[in-house]
Protein backbone atom coordinates (compact mmCIF):
# COMPACT_ATOMS: atom_id res chain seq x y z
CA UNK A 1 0.00 0.00 0.00
CA UNK A 2 1.34 3.52 0.18
CA UNK A 3 3.38 4.68 3.22
CA UNK A 4 3.19 8.10 4.43
CA UNK A 5 5.88 10.69 3.65
CA UNK A 6 4.60 13.65 5.68
CA UNK A 7 6.16 17.35 4.38
CA UNK A 8 3.59 19.65 4.94
CA UNK A 9 0.60 18.47 7.08
CA UNK A 10 -1.93 21.17 8.52
CA UNK A 11 -5.80 21.27 8.67
CA UNK A 12 -6.07 22.88 5.19
CA UNK A 13 -3.01 21.28 3.28
CA UNK A 14 -2.71 18.02 1.62
CA UNK A 15 -0.28 15.11 2.35
CA UNK A 16 2.59 13.63 0.18
CA UNK A 17 2.69 9.64 0.00
CA UNK A 18 4.90 7.22 -1.99
CA UNK A 19 3.81 4.11 -2.48
CA UNK A 20 6.68 1.00 -2.19
CA UNK A 21 7.07 1.37 -6.32
CA UNK A 22 8.65 4.95 -5.41
CA UNK A 23 4.78 6.52 -7.22
CA UNK A 24 4.24 9.60 -5.41
CA UNK A 25 0.33 10.69 -4.67
CA UNK A 26 -0.62 14.17 -2.70
CA UNK A 27 -3.72 13.01 -0.49
CA UNK A 28 -6.33 15.76 0.80
CA UNK A 29 -9.51 14.41 2.41
CA UNK A 30 -10.55 12.06 0.46
CA UNK A 31 -8.61 13.25 -2.58
CA UNK A 32 -6.17 11.35 -4.26
CA UNK A 33 -3.57 12.74 -7.10
CA UNK A 34 -1.16 10.89 -8.79
CA UNK A 35 2.27 13.20 -9.22
CA UNK A 36 3.79 12.36 -12.35
CA UNK A 37 6.14 15.53 -13.21
CA UNK A 38 7.81 17.59 -10.63
CA UNK A 39 10.85 20.22 -10.78
CA UNK A 40 14.36 18.44 -11.41
CA UNK A 41 16.14 19.49 -8.30
CA UNK A 42 19.27 20.51 -10.31
CA UNK A 43 16.88 22.32 -12.51
CA UNK A 44 16.00 25.87 -13.11
CA UNK A 45 14.66 28.12 -10.22
CA UNK A 46 11.21 28.44 -10.56
CA UNK A 47 11.46 32.60 -11.00
CA UNK A 48 13.86 31.75 -14.33
CA UNK A 49 11.37 29.47 -15.61
CA UNK A 50 8.38 32.08 -14.94
CA UNK A 51 11.13 34.63 -16.63
CA UNK A 52 10.89 32.38 -20.12
CA UNK A 53 7.24 31.97 -19.86
CA UNK A 54 6.76 35.58 -19.98
CA UNK A 55 8.98 36.19 -22.44
CA UNK A 56 7.77 33.71 -25.09
CA UNK A 57 4.40 34.94 -24.05
CA UNK A 58 5.46 38.51 -24.99
CA UNK A 59 7.35 37.81 -27.94
CA UNK A 60 4.63 35.36 -29.40
CA UNK A 61 1.64 38.96 -29.11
Amino acid sequence: MVKAKSENNTSNSGTMLTAADGTQYFVMGKIRIKVSEHFAENGKPLNSLLEDVIQHAAAAS
